[in-house]
C-alpha cells in the first residue's frame, strides 16, 4: 500500500490532474478504497463526495468509524442499498436514491453534494465495476465523462475512479482510460 500512497503523492502534485482512475485487485478492493480515503484526507482534502456502490452506507459508515476516518465532512450518496432494495434510514450525512439507478438522478446528486462541500475536496466512486453490472456500457460512460468534465472545471475537486484489473469488458476499460487524466495500478 505504501505504493498507492507514493503513486497518489506523485500524480496530485500536478495540478492539472483532476480524475484518477484506480485499477485494484477485487480481493482489495475495499481494503485499497479505505486506504486511498486516509491518504487523500492526510494530503489535506478534507470533503468526499462518496458513492457507494459496492456497499450500503452503514456498513461504510462503521468500518470507516472502526479505522478512526472521521465522516464529518463527508456525504454519502448510497447507490447499494438502492439497487439491493435495502430498507433506506436517513442519516445527514446520506443521499439515498430510486432503485432504477437513473444516471441523471445520480450525478445531480453527486453535483449538489459537492457544492455542500467547501474547500478541498474528492469524489469517491467506490465501484465503477458494479456500477457497469447495472447500466449498459453507454449509460456508464456518459456518467464517467460527464464527471470528468465536472471535475476539470472545478479548482479544488478531484475524482476517484476504481475499476476491478480482472473487468472481463475490456472495450470499456479503454474508453474510460481515454478520459481519466491519470491510471494507477494498484499492487497488493
Amino acid at each position: 500500500m505504501r505504493k498507492l500512497e507514493s503513486s497518489l503523492n506523485t500524480v496530485l502534485k500536478d495540478k492539472n490532474v483532476k480524475s484518477i482512475m484506480l485499477e485494484l485487485n477485487t480481493e482489495s478492493y475495499f481494503e485499497t478504497n479505505i486506504k486511498t480515503i486516509k491518504i487523500l484526507q492526510k494530503k489535506g482534502f478534507g470533503g468526499v463526495v462518496y458513492v457507494s456502490i459496492q456497499r450500503p452506507f452503514k456498513n461504510i459508515s462503521s468500518t470507516l468509524k472502526k479505522q478512526r476516518i472521521s465522516i464529518k465532512n463527508m456525504l454519502f450518496i448510497d447507490v447499494a442499498s438502492a439497487v439491493s432494495n435495502e430498507a433506506r434510514e436517513k442519516y445527514k450525512e446520506c443521499v439515498h436514491i430510486s432503485p432504477k439507478l437513473d444516471v441523471d438522478e445520480l450525478i445531480k446528486a453527486i453535483y449538489a453534494s459537492a457544492e455542500k462541500i467547501k474547500g478541498k475536496k474528492f469524489i469517491f466512486i467506490d465501484s465503477l465495476t458494479t456500477f457497469a453490472l447495472y447500466k449498459p456500457i453507454s449509460e456508464t460512460l456518459r456518467f464517467t465523462e460527464f464527471l470528468m468534465q465536472l471535475v476539470k472545471g472545478e479548482k479544488n475537486t478531484v475524482l476517484i475512479l476504481n475499476v476491478a484489473k480482472d473487468l472481463s469488458q475490456k472495450k470499456f476499460i479503454q474508453n474510460v482510460i481515454v478520459h481519466a487524466d491519470k491510471i494507477i495500478e494498484v499492487k497488493t
